[in-house]
């Protein structure tokens, strides 16, 4: 095809939900003769505060976008999308936007200040500002589009493209499931809500894996000290995602928590860690707000049990009744991966971005 597609991404510690699923869009482009060029934003230190008080492209950026033909950014962060609108809008090329969070609903209580006193209203302004410009949309759940439709004034634009899996690299067979629960946890990141999980397994003897990362493992080892669980808590750090079969295949319930919180990102998404969870046949122990889309994910596939009460005896009794069932979750997970495998998904943003360039 000859045609050229910039990347901007956001550079970042460990392995990211993000840039895996970048990855397989990458390489479905590149599959199909693109040029695909990458550009990481360095938020790290006084970069970030930089970044976010000018929201002006570097004039590299500029240079590296002058012979492109597209130019597509992930959010969040909600800065990529923001470079690449002015970006897109001074070379006159089109832009896609992906967003996997609704960070700008997550800020209203995660950064209350900011948000009251202005600074992140103007971030958003801008962001919105991109979203109108954006030829497309892409986000990973319908309620998600609602949103955007509504809130943003996008509608007609706005495709769901899920998360997904890799089928091919996270598949078990016939193996011994040795762990009773696992959880996947970008420990950089406050709102798997560990806490609440840690809690549960106080009031009974089941054991916990935890793959991942960051600046809150320290804390979250401590609370697991503190709690006596620390025994039963196995802290194994970041996993290429290559690898992550190797761990996933060991554990009979995958956990996915939320804060107890109505905001509406965690009303409207589902971690992309429960597609693996599934492709590894692992049954769903989810626990967060009342009417959530991973809510409803799951009673609406029969993939496990939700738990919207902040109770931790209340988790704690269906994480011991889901475990000793979980050998009857295995096939019907499995099966409903293969519906979320992330090579079939990244094709369709292929299709989009061809007719697009074309």
């Amino acid at each position: 095809m000859g045609k050229t597609i910039l990347l901007i991404t956001t550079r970042s510690e460990g392995v990211t939900a993000s840039q895996v699923r970048i990855r397989y869009f990458k390489q479905a482009l590149e599959h199909q003769g693109y040029t695909v060029i990458d550009f990481e934003v360095n938020l790290n230190g006084l970069n970030k505060y930089l970044y976010y008080l000018h929201r002006s492209p570097p004039k590299y950026l500029i240079a590296e976008s002058r012979d492109v033909d597209l130019i597509m950014a992930t959010s969040p962060t909600l800065i990529n999308a923001i470079l690449a609108h002015k970006v897109a809008r001074k070379l006159n090329k089109p832009l896609i936007i992906d967003i996997r969070d609704l960070w700008e609903e997550y800020a209203k209580t995660a950064h209350s200040l900011l948000y009251k006193i202005g600074i992140i209203k103007s971030i958003v302004k801008e962001y919105y500002e991109a979203l109108e410009y954006a030829a497309k949309i892409l986000v990973v759940t319908e309620p998600m589009r609602r949103y955007y439709e509504d809130i943003a004034g996008v509608k007609g634009k706005v495709i769901v493209i899920s998360n997904g899996t890799d089928v091919n690299l996270i598949k078990c067979g016939e193996v011994k499931r040795t762990e009773d629960l696992i959880c996947l946890a970008d420990l950089n990141r406050p709102y798997h809500n560990l806490e609440f999980l840690f809690e549960a397994l106080k009031e009974n003897h089941l054991r916990l894996s935890i793959i991942g990362g960051g600046s809150l493992l320290p804390k979250m080892k401590k609370k697991a000290q503190e709690l006596g669980i620390i025994n039963r808590v196995s802290f194994i750090g970041w996993v290429p995602y290559e690898n992550l079969a190797s761990h996933l295949c060991k554990a009979k319930v995958g956990a996915v928590g939320r804060p107890f919180i109505g905001n509406i990102e965690y009303l409207y998404t589902i971690p992309v860690k429960t597609y693996d969870y599934l492709a590894a046949g692992l049954a769903i122990v989810g626990y967060g707000p009342k009417n959530s889309a991973l809510e409803e994910f799951i009673r609406v596939n029969a993939l496990g049990c939700y738990v919207s009460e902040q109770n931790p005896t209340v988790l704690s009794e269906e994480l011991t009744k889901l475990v000793e069932k979980s050998d009857d979750f295995r096939r019907k997970a499995r099966s409903l991966a293969l519906s979320f495998d992330r090579k079939k998904i990244a094709q369709k943003v292929v299709e989009l971005i061809n007719d697009l360039v074309k």
